[in-house]
């Protein structure tokens, strides 16, 4: 349990408190999903008074809008910074796909199914997320690999920005399956060109 020491109240250190509050609510709703984890579980994992977590938010679906909001924050950041480094639009699609992959194998589907069934405002907020991913991401990443002769100029990038989106998140309950779709997906993109980049890059 992580007790606080006494601090000056200053807006540094509300701050501080009020980002570690999301911090823990995130691991617990991650542990637990949305519906089973309390206030009260959020405030004696953090050593604090219930009445000192409602200083901070006003109520479990202010704080669970946040914890979504912080998570995909994080997600769409990674993404763009994978967009903007990787050496080519082949390479950044795989990154892409496994960052993809790894948020749904770290996230509780009961997060998300919690969300969507008791906190409708908050899944608009996970809604817009995913158009927005799908719209820039995605899309921007399928945009480049075009102008660089590498994917295929007759791709329907609307149409394949949110398969993508869709494939990427699906259960497979097959070993190595998950590598062998991203492969089959990206490679459906390439020309001749962007397949003979893709084999000599040696994915």
């Amino acid at each position: 349990m992580i007790q606080f020491a006494v601090c000056p109240t200053d807006d540094g250190y509300l701050q501080e408190v009020k980002e570690r509050i999301i911090a823990e609510a995130r691991h617990l709703f991650n542990q637990f999903g949305v519906r089973t984890v309390r206030l009260d579980d959020v405030a004696h994992q953090l050593g604090m008074s219930k009445k000192t977590l409602y200083q901070h938010f006003h109520d479990k679906e202010e704080l669970v809008r946040l914890v979504l909001e912080t998570q995909l924050e994080e997600n769409l950041r990674e993404a763009r910074a994978i967009h903007t480094l990787a050496s080519n639009p082949i390479v950044g699609a795989l990154r892409i796909w496994d960052r993809l992959t790894a948020y749904r194998q770290t996230t509780n589907p009961n997060l998300l199914r919690d969300i969507e069934r008791h906190y409708p405002t908050v899944w608009s907020v996970f809604e817009t997320f995913r158009t927005t991913y799908i719209n820039t991401i995605l899309a921007a990443n399928i945009r480049a690999g075009i102008e660089q002769g590498l994917y295929r100029s007759d791709v329907d990038e609307p149409a394949l920005a949110w398969l993508w989106a869709t494939q990427s998140q699906w259960e497979i309950p097959y070993t190595d399956a998950e590598t062998a779709i991203k492969h089959h997906f990206v490679r459906g993109l390439l020309t001749q060109e962007g397949l003979a980049l893709y084999n000599t890059e040696g994915f």
